[in-house]
């Protein structure tokens, strides 16, 4: 099944319109085989869903893109991965320029210990030197970008902690909209947030992919049925199949995406 996933994701978009092409992609953590000989392409200013059971090497991917797992001497990445053509593996290429351009939202919110203003002006102030002027500008734009200026306007000040959990996980993607990045992988965001939380961040994702690429995990099928976009479904750290939600949802291709869709496996 690997093999017509990997075909059908590769015939897919134009070579202008991928912003992160993957080719036979592996990870491994010591012995445990983490993704197997991965292959697709995700478009720019697309959504795409990344879903799947538990273990299915989800959260992998993402750190792959990312290269947050160069933090472990016993992780080992082969295959290829670019964006836009540039291959991120290359030891020419630096990792704080790849996550500049690459934000990560992770699944539980850690505001950094100081005002929510502070919080979002942190990435600016660590990649340049803008003005103060500069600073309220990129404040403003950024915490509109995350849905949640109107809400803390009048309380920038404010420790970040002392927000929701729900403005918390938004104010870490305005910390991430701050130094304007070009893809956004989140890595189930709503994991932790109640119901109306969870929609305003599903609704946030059809304006982000105006200006960027965002790439969503989520362990909740339902959810990614609701925000659409492209899907990926991965099972023990194969890709099963990749294609439009809808498709997907109403007459999915392999056996285990239907399982899962249907909560047999999960």
């Amino acid at each position: 099944m690997a093999t017509e996933a990997s075909a059908s994701a590769s015939a897919a978009p134009a070579e202008d319109d991928v912003k992160i092409r993957i080719r036979n992609l592996s990870v491994n953590y010591r012995d445990l085989a983490a993704l197997k000989d991965v292959s697709l392409d995700i478009r720019r200013n697309d959504l795409l869903t990344i879903m799947g059971p538990t273990a299915s090497g989800k959260t992998t991917l993402l750190r792959t893109i990312n290269r947050l797992n160069d933090i472990y001497p016993y992780a080992k990445a082969t295959g290829s991965l670019t964006i836009d053509g540039l291959e991120v593996y290359d030891p020419a290429v630096s990792a704080s320029w790849l996550r500049k351009v690459v934000g990560m939202v992770f699944a539980l919110p850690i505001p950094l210990p100081m005002s929510i203003y502070d919080n979002v002006a942190y990435g600016p102030r660590l990649y340049g030197r803008p003005s103060r002027r500069q600073l309220d500008e990129i404040v403003e734009r950024s915490l509109r970008g995350a849905a949640l200026w109107d809400e803390v306007k009048d309380r920038l000040s404010d420790l970040g902690h002392h927000l929701s959990g729900g403005q918390q996980q938004r104010l870490c993607l305005a910390r991430t909209l701050a130094v304007e990045p070009e893809i956004i992988l989140l890595d189930e965001p709503c994991s932790g947030l109640d119901p109306i939380s969870t929609l305003r961040i599903e609704e946030l994702l059809h304006d982000l992919v105006a200006k960027y690429t965002v790439v969503l995990v989520t362990h909740n099928p339902q959810q990614a049925a609701r925000v659409g976009g492209d899907v990926a479904v991965f099972y023990l750290g194969e890709l099963v199949e990749m294609g439009p939600a809808e498709r997907i949802f109403t007459s999915p291709k392999d056996r285990r995406t239907e399982s899962f869709i249907s909560g047999r496996i999960g």
